[in-house]
């Protein structure tokens, strides 16, 4: 019992022994120590000796008062018919082409089409843009490209018998491509209402 009392003293001893150790390191690891000039003894910069970079990003929009758009078709593509199972939707009053203000649209929402048609899953609204022009505070009017044949959104909505689904796009004018490329590239979000 004797043998089993002092190696008890002598585990406690060395963990004081190593648990003082531990925190001389850290205490003097933290300390500012004068630099003695001794090649042998150099101690770590405490300052860092790098700089921050700070990469900010903002987009220069075009200064516009009108933002003029022609729609000249409107499809939604249903699902589980193949690729080319795009439905032609009708402009309201069965006009063929809309024209609109899109910065007039700011809060306001207007009727493009409302269309009897096949029900099931729909999973895309296509629009043809014929024509679109800028006027800038200046008074100054451009005719803008749009760059593809089609604009499309990604939407997934059912059409059920008897009853109507009401879609709402949100299309946005990307004015850093106005801006800089005369291009009008919209970006669009949809919303399936309630």
């Amino acid at each position: 019992m004797a043998n089993n009392g002092k190696r008890t003293l002598w585990y406690a001893a060395s963990g004081a022994l190593i648990a003082l150790v531990i925190i001389t390191s850290v205490a003097i690891s933290s300390l500012a120590l004068p630099d003695l000039g001794f090649p042998w003894f150099t101690r770590p910069s405490l300052t860092p000796e790098t700089g921050s970079l700070r990469v900010m990003l903002t987009d220069a929009p075009a200064n516009l008062t009108h933002l003029n758009v022609t729609l000249d078709s409107i499809s939604a593509h249903r699902q589980g018919y193949g690729n080319e199972s795009w439905v032609d939707l009708v402009f309201v009053e069965n006009v063929t082409e809309v024209y609109f203000d899109l910065l007039a649209l700011q809060d306001v929402a207007i009727d493009l089409s409302i269309t009897e048609i096949p029900p099931g899953n729909y999973t895309m609204i296509k629009m043809h843009i014929k024509t679109a022009n800028a006027t800038y505070a200046d008074g100054n009017t451009t005719d803008l490209e749009v760059p593809s044949d089609h604009i499309k959104v990604i939407i997934h909505f059912e059409i059920t018998e008897g009853e109507t689904t009401t879609v709402l796009i949100d299309m946005q004018a990307d004015t850093v491509a106005i801006s800089q490329s005369r291009k009008l590239k919209p970006v669009l979000k949809a919303t399936v209402l309630a």
